[in-house]
């Protein structure tokens, strides 16, 4: 049943109507349209028309302006006000209505929504729009939507994309392109200035240099690309003071709803816009007509090593650039200016934020959803060993249970809509909480900077609280999930220790404060303790501080709080497991225990499972001939010779305890691994026979002299002799001629001189060139004009003489 719309705009996308309505009965559809094309105005008005009266479409936009405009602009559209058919849910801001039908919405909120209602009854279509800005949790929701079809085959899902994306491109059959729709955007560099002592020019004396050169901009609506707030307001101070009477709208999450409205109105004409790479994709602003470019832009950048996220300014990619100079040609020809020097090399496109993001509240997602996140079908999966490590510290918090398995408290965490760490913290509390404790939780949620000590900061945090109406929201939010009534006091500096347990210090000489991480941390005002917690740590370029909360521990509670690790160790003629118990870099206890004769073999499996994961299976220590052995298996089945069990690392790993354990004994040490012992039994005997058959270790030359056939990880198999000794062959094969075989010719005193796989192909070309370069340096070897007709020889001509029969 379709539902009827009123007329839309005639964009680039309304030719592909009928084509779009028909990708929709095979989803997941794959929309790649230019920017222009109209893909977030018209598709989603196109899967409202045509979804079942009593289900909701949910359009998801990565950023919270982004999703409240667009839902402004397609109830417009549909001659409305948002909240009726479209509506949008945000944090902390929600407008929707019993009509609502059409819902925009954040990443974070479809992952909550996905947690809550795995099946996602009700909803006929998700759209997940500019995915190709690979946010986690963008990644994450595809990955869950992918699962919730498979048990619902009528939830249509859309993609939606500015650019195309070789990871989606593979995953998704179903794929549409629509052009964009671009007028002209004619392009000047503008580098900064350097002064005579090498002092380089401010960005914003560097933007009012743009304006003052480009005299057109006070006509138009300009968009001013700025990494981050703090620029934005420095930018702001420069245009106020230099040219008081133009207007300035800011776009970012701190400036009030009202200003970022006006900026992305038309009506208010020629103004100037200073905005984040927020206006890159997802907003559209229609009168722009001038971009200034300052190439940069602040991300954040998660160390897994430290636990701690670095916010950094750097260039943007050139996929970035291209989007923002095409801001300035949406209505009509326009112009950008790049404030870098053209010839500032840039990367082809951003990494996908799953390589450096905080993996705790990923993994807990994952927890809480059920599947494996190796069974996920991810456009990147999620590095193995930092997944581990979140496992852990989500354990120490009690959010995942021995096996993984998400808890009771894990599953609160959704409901309280906060960072697990923080999450862990506020659960630790029975029935009431101090004030001071939820005013920390806050100043942490809203990641409230501060480089001053732990009771200005949370006196800052305080007076943030009276004005700012979202920390209100969510402190609200929070004490009802809990269930918990405030109440007077200090922080328990114990719970912040259990929430906290990784970024607990132990005093250095210096003053400074040593993490389990290997960070030092200097804190920000008087720390006497031995241990303390560093509940905000601020990262510079060279060191680190922070703000701490001094801990006084006994013995027991240092072992409670620190980080376990155990690992096998041949010690003392035996094998043993040595515990540890770390904290703040210190031992704080340490045990050795035996391993019992029948757990050994089981033991060391995984260990050495262990080690070839953190590494490589080739940095095992593997003898010559198992290493040879595996080669040449690898090249029959590369070469379709033989058919063989899977060999790939991750194969051969897996099923060490098959293979490897039943040759593992109480003596078996790591250097001297029986891996060929393993190997032949994993193979089998028959195959291994073949294999030496169709592979052989040796192979006879036409000179009559063995030698080694050298078996390589890139998968060849290769050989190295005299020229000489090849004399009178056209060709050396292996397995039949079915395995090619890769021959180093060298010269008498083993230099290289070519290599080959053709004997005959090699005579016929290239050896009169080498005979005329090399008959003159090596007089003494045969160099022939046919060499087929020649003895095979590593002899020099007088030694081969000798040997000849006397006529």
């Amino acid at each position: 049943m379709t539902n009827p719309l009123p007329p839309l705009p005639e964009l680039p996308l309304s030719a592909l109507h009928d084509d779009f309505l028909a990708a929709l009965k095979h989803t997941p559809l794959l929309l790649e349209a230019e920017p222009g094309a109209g893909k977030s105005t018209l598709a989603p008005l196109w899967v409202l028309a045509q979804a079942p009266a009593d289900q909701q479409v949910w359009l998801v936009q990565p950023r919270v302006l982004a999703a409240q405009a667009l839902a402004q602009r397609l109830a417009q559209l549909l001659g409305e006000q948002p909240g009726q058919q479209v509506g949008y849910q945000v944090p902390y801001d929600a407008c929707m209505g019993a009509a609502t039908r059409l819902v925009l919405m954040t990443p974070g909120v479809l992952l909550q929504h996905l947690l809550q209602n795995p099946t996602l009854e009700g909803v006929a279509c998700v759209m997940l729009d500019e995915i190709h800005e690979r946010s986690v949790n963008q990644d994450l929701a595809w990955a869950f939507l992918q699962e919730v079809q498979i048990l619902r085959d009528d939830l249509q899902l859309v993609l939606m994309s500015a650019t195309p994306d070789p990871a989606l491109q593979q995953q998704i059959d179903t794929r549409l392109f629509a052009a964009g729709r671009c007028f002209p955007v004619t392009l000047h560099y503008q580098p900064a200035k350097q002064d005579a002592r090498g002092a380089v020019e401010k960005l914003d004396q560097q933007l009012l240099r743009a304006l003052r050169d480009y005299p057109a901009w006070q006509q138009a609506c300009c968009l001013v690309f700025l990494p981050g707030w703090r620029e934005i307001e420095d930018c702001a101070q420069a245009i106020a003071q230099q040219f008081p009477a133009h207007k300035v709208c800011r776009l970012h999450s701190r400036v009030d709803a009202r200003e970022q409205l006006r900026a992305l109105d038309p009506a208010q004409g020629a103004r100037i816009i200073l905005a984040t790479n927020i206006a890159e994709t997802s907003l559209t602003i229609a009168d722009v007509t001038l971009v200034i470019d300052s190439g940069l832009a602040r991300r954040a950048d998660y160390e897994q090593r430290t636990g701690i996220t670095r916010l950094k300014t750097a260039r943007i990619s050139m996929a970035s650039a291209k989007q923002r100079r095409g801001r300035a040609g949406r209505v009509q020809a326009g112009h950008c200016i790049r404030l870098w020097s053209q010839d500032q090399p840039l990367a082809a496109a951003d990494l996908p934020e799953i390589r450096a993001t905080d993996y705790l509240p990923l993994l807990l997602r994952i927890a809480h959803w059920g599947s494996p996140a190796s069974s996920l079908p991810w456009l990147e999966a999620p590095n193995k060993l930092a997944l581990e490590f979140a496992q852990q510290q989500l354990q120490k918090m009690q959010l995942l249970d021995a096996q993984g398995a998400i808890t009771a408290a894990g599953e609160k965490v959704s409901a309280l809509g906060t960072h697990p760490r923080i999450a862990a913290f506020l659960l630790l509390h029975n029935t009431t909480i101090p004030k001071s404790s939820l005013l920390l939780a806050l100043a942490l949620h809203f990641e409230w900077a501060g480089e001053q000590d732990w009771v200005l900061w949370l006196d800052a945090a305080a007076q943030e609280l009276t004005r700012n109406r979202h920390w209100q929201k969510q402190q609200k939010r929070w004490l009802a999930a809990l269930g918990l009534q405030q109440g007077e006091g200090e922080v328990d500096a114990l719970l912040l220790a259990r929430a906290f347990n990784d970024r607990i210090g132990f005093k250095q000489e210096s003053g400074r404060y040593r993490l389990n991480s290997g960070m030092s941390v200097e804190p920000q005002g008087k720390l006497e303790s031995n241990w303390a917690v560093f509940v905000l740590i601020n990262s510079k370029a060279k060191s680190h501080s922070g703000i701490g909360v001094a801990l006084q521990l006994n013995q027991a509670q240092q072992r409670e709080l620190s980080q376990f690790s155990h690992a096998l160790e041949f010690k003392q003629q035996r094998w043993q497991i040595h515990q540890t118990w770390r904290m703040g870099g210190v031992v704080i206890d340490e045990q050795f225990q035996p391993v019992a004769p029948e757990s050994i073999s089981a033991a060391l499996v995984a260990h050495i499972q262990q080690l070839a994961r953190e590494k490589t299976l080739a940095q095992l220590r593997w003898s010559a001939s198992a290493l040879a052995l595996l080669e040449r298996a690898r090249l029959l089945v590369r070469h379709q010779v033989m058919e063989l069990p899977a060999l790939d690392d991750e194969a051969l790993i897996t099923s060490m305890p098959q293979w490897l354990a039943p040759f593992l004994t109480a003596s078996t040490q790591l250097e001297h691994l029986p891996l060929r012992d393993g190997l032949e039994f994993y193979l089998g005997y028959e195959h291994c026979q073949k294999i030496a058959q169709l592979l052989p270790d040796h192979i006879t030359l036409p000179s009559g002299r063995k030698v080694t056939i050298e078996f390589t990880c890139e998968g060849s198999a290769q050989i190295a002799a005299k020229l000489q000794e090849f004399f009178g062959c056209e060709q050396l094969q292996l397995s039949d001629g079915k395995i090619p075989l890769k021959i180093h010719l060298l010269s008498p005193n083993g230099s290289p001189l070519a290599i080959t796989t053709n004997l005959q192909t090699f005579w016929q070309q290239a050896y009169p060139e080498v005979r005329k370069e090399m008959r003159g340096r090596y007089p003494r070897h045969p160099w022939p004009e046919n060499p087929l007709e020649h003895e095979a020889t590593a002899l020099t001509k007088k030694k081969l003489a000798l040997q000849q029969p006397p006529r």
